[in-house]
């Protein structure tokens, strides 16, 4: 009997224990930051770290959308990228303003599959359809206006609006909204998983034939996604801008800049054209793999997401596997080639001056 009733009390005392935990744990969502180890997983430094950032989202999460008051929608345009900086600006704005915000329903369709925790609302096509909407305004004059007179019209952005400023210092909320479903994100962290066994035998190979290669020993090293954009991209740079893509030179001095600073680190590279990053990068590097045959779209930019720092080059779309990773994004500058026809994502994204943003100069080679 006795027995019995010191077990009841210990039963109890950890009872009361962990109700004091869960209550701390959620019974506030004012976040305070920990201090974060440049070396550490995104999966590790997650464990404890709030995503709202300190925000209250709760008017976010139940969004409803009345035509009959002022609203702001953006024209979606572009690929997958281009949709993810849109809905970003969308949330920011309605975060920051307390604004009626919502999409198109098209827009909605497209984004809501692939993040379940979407939160913004498809627009009726009651409102859609409105001739007082003023449309094609950018983001930066949207701003201005809202800013001054609150929103007190309807007002349609477009223009592919991609400036971090407004939206990176709710990252942490924007990596909870963009939570990927389930499948791809089980997909994406299995080929994480290949990727780094294929990295692994890759370095012990070469440190069998180079002696200032070490070994890749049982620690686990820091993973450095890499977007090298290609294909499309090469005519869109050549006519809008007079420029091109980048050259391998540019990911072999950012490779070794990111082994200076990260230590003993993995890169895995993600492209749309694969062949060309085999031959003209990876090869040329112990430390970098990539995958065999090309994967969906959405897998891609999981395996960016998944990784604790973040390499790219050109796009929105490397730019946000970056986002919604956990760590660095190092971006690069001196990309523009005619300066009449700038390469505006790079100005856009040095204009966030954020810790996370770290710019790297590229060496055109001519």
């Amino acid at each position: 009997m006795k027995g019995m009733k010191q077990s009841f009390v210990v039963f109890a005392a950890a009872c009361a224990i962990l109700c004091f935990l869960i209550s701390t744990q959620y019974s506030d969502l004012t976040w305070r930051p920990q201090p974060v180890d440049q070396r550490r997983t995104g999966a590790e430094r997650s464990q404890g770290e709030n995503l709202f950032d300190g925000v209250d989202v709760s008017f976010l999460m139940n969004n409803v959308i009345n035509c009959s008051r002022p609203f702001m929608m953006i024209v979606p345009r572009g690929q997958l990228g281009n949709r993810l900086a849109e809905a970003s600006h969308m949330i920011a704005f309605k975060l920051k303003y307390k604004v009626q915000v919502g999409v198109r329903k098209d827009m909605y369709d497209f984004l809501k599959p692939i993040f379940p925790n979407f939160p913004l609302q498809a627009l009726p096509e009651e409102c859609t359809n409105r001739t007082d909407i003023k449309r094609g305004m950018n983001i930066n004059n949207a701003e201005n206006y809202v800013a001054l007179n609150g929103l007190d019209k309807n007002i349609g952005i477009g223009a592919y609006p991609c400036h971090p400023a407004y939206f990176i210092q709710y990252r942490n909320l924007l990596r909870f909204f963009f939570r990927f479903q389930t499948r791809v994100q089980q997909s994406a962290e299995r080929y994480r998983n290949l990727l780094l066994e294929k990295w692994r035998k890759k370095m012990e190979e070469a440190s069998l034939g180079d002696k200032t290669i070490q070994s890749p020993g049982a620690e686990r090293p820091v993973v450095i996604g890499v977007h090298i954009r290609r294909t499309s991209y090469i005519h869109h740079m050549k006519n809008l801008h007079a420029s091109k893509v980048m050259e391998p030179i540019f990911f072999h001095d950012a490779f070794a800049f990111a082994r200076k600073r990260y230590g003993k680190v993995a890169f895995i590279v993600v492209s749309d054209d694969l062949p060309w990053c085999r031959e003209n990068v990876v090869r040329h590097h112990p430390d970098a793999v990539a995958l065999d045959e090309p994967i969906s779209r959405d897998e891609d930019l999981a395996l960016m997401a998944l990784s604790d720092h973040l390499i790219y080059g050109l796009g929105t779309f490397g730019f946000f596997g970056g986002l919604l990773a956990k760590g660095d994004i190092i971006y690069a500058t001196n990309v523009s080639y005619d300066l009449t026809r700038p390469y505006e994502i790079e100005s856009w994204v040095g204009e966030a001056r954020h810790e996370n943003l770290i710019p790297f100069h590229y060496r055109k080679p001519y």
